[in-house]
């Protein structure tokens, strides 16, 4: 099944996790990036089958599809949104991978709120629609981590989503 291998391997929180402790900004913080916001949500069910549900907006607990519109998820109250400052489809040889970079202010919520989250479905949600949903198994401490997919154009579709800059 694409559709859940994309949900479902899109964030390997746990096992991707890149330890690399810097980015690319400016004395502001930013690389002037113009990826999208990404909404943080923890996930109280999921059903595989056709969604129709509007893009989620509200900050509340809801309803939202994935970005295919193969799978609804219950979701709980936004828990913050971060905005990648970098994201990257030069992954390793072989690798389905879109690395994504955030600023300080970005990384110490991704940091809260994946501390908190620890062994609970985390959603990402874009424009409303749910990018990946993980797992969360050890907090995301450096402000950068790389999301996972099944297939490579499974990433380049996220990798174009989330603004990507060309690879290396």
């Amino acid at each position: 099944m694409r559709t859940q291998s994309f949900a479902r391997l899109a964030v390997l929180v746990s096992a991707a996790l890149m330890v690399t402790g810097c980015a690319a900004d400016d004395a502001d913080g930013h690389d002037g990036s113009t990826a999208p916001p990404l909404q943080l949500r923890l996930v109280t069910s999921t059903e595989a089958g056709a969604c129709t549900a509007p893009p989620l907006t509200a900050d509340g607990p809801g309803t939202a599809c994935d970005l295919e519109g193969t799978t609804t998820y219950e979701l709980a109250e936004s828990l913050g949104v971060v905005t990648p400052t970098a994201v990257t489809r030069d992954a390793p040889a072989g690798a389905h991978a879109v690395g994504v970079e955030f600023d300080k202010a970005d990384a110490t919520t991704l940091k809260e709120v994946t501390s908190k989250a620890i062994n609970e479905e985390l959603a990402l949600l874009l424009n409303g629609k749910v990018l990946s949903a993980a797992t969360v198994h050890d907090p995301i401490t450096t402000g950068t981590f790389i999301f996972g997919f099944g297939n490579a154009s499974d990433a380049d579709r996220a990798a174009a989503l989330l603004g990507a800059s060309s690879t290396s």
